[in-house]
């Protein structure tokens, strides 16, 4: 089985779109168009009438929702859940049921996560977008942040829930790395190129997927992501 992205011509090259219950790293550097790659695939979900959780370090969710609307994205009255792990910032103050008041707590994590999939589990709950892992570990050490990834990963795998994880280029060292891709199931990694002087996408690896390794060209449009 196939979950779509819907993004004209990347699913293609994916045989149909990624494996279902995948976790897929969605790699690259500050500005390279991750956040709008995540954004699409949940958007695109919600709009077949799925529902989805939004795990956010790097915005508040009304500021993810005003920036989804300039691409056209409107999600009022969608199902989906925000699990803030960003308004702590200022000054601790609990928003909502799902915020997170300290982002180093990862038992309050689990919890949280938890309660999301069991509140949406019988809404079709398909999508799952965390952005950005790598700031989880500014909070916690390394080791505790990939066994704490490693059973989220699990959690919504179990639940049949398809997930891009957000990982920013330049943060973390290679072993870090390696673990990542050993517990995860695929790597899209995008970038711009100062040589061709655009936005550029491969699929570094996909599995149970036949695929091409080379880069290929993207744009961001007001619609979002479009291939080239």
């Amino acid at each position: 089985m196939r979950v779509k992205t819907y993004i004209k011509g990347f699913d293609e090259k994916l045989e149909g779109g990624f494996p279902q219950n995948s976790s897929i790293l969605i790699f690259g550097s500050p500005g390279s168009g991750k956040t709008t790659f995540c954004n699409q695939f949940i958007y695109n979900g919600l709009k077949k009438g799925e529902a989805a959780l939004y795990i956010t370090f790097y915005a508040p969710p009304r500021v993810i929702k005003d920036r989804m609307k300039k691409f056209g994205w409107n999600i009022e009255g969608k199902i989906i859940i925000f699990i803030d792990v960003y308004s702590w910032k200022a000054g601790g103050i609990r928003v909502d049921k799902y915020t997170i008041r300290e982002p180093s707590d990862l038992n309050e994590f689990n919890i949280k996560v938890s309660e999301a999939i069991k509140e949406l589990k019988n809404k079709n709950l398909k999508r799952c977008t965390i952005d950005s892992l790598s700031t989880l570990f500014l909070y916690v050490p390394t080791d505790l942040a990939l066994k704490f990834t490693s059973v989220l990963l699990g959690k919504f795998k179990l639940n049949d829930i398809t997930q891009t994880i957000v990982i920013e280029g330049g943060v973390h060292d290679q072993a870090t790395l390696n673990a990542l891709d050993a517990m995860s199931d695929g790597c899209v990694e995008l970038a711009y190129s100062e040589m061709l002087q655009k936005r550029i996408m491969r699929i570094r690896r996909m599995v149970n997927t036949k695929h091409s390794l080379e880069w290929f060209g993207f744009q961001i449009s007001n619609k979002g992501i479009v291939m080239e």
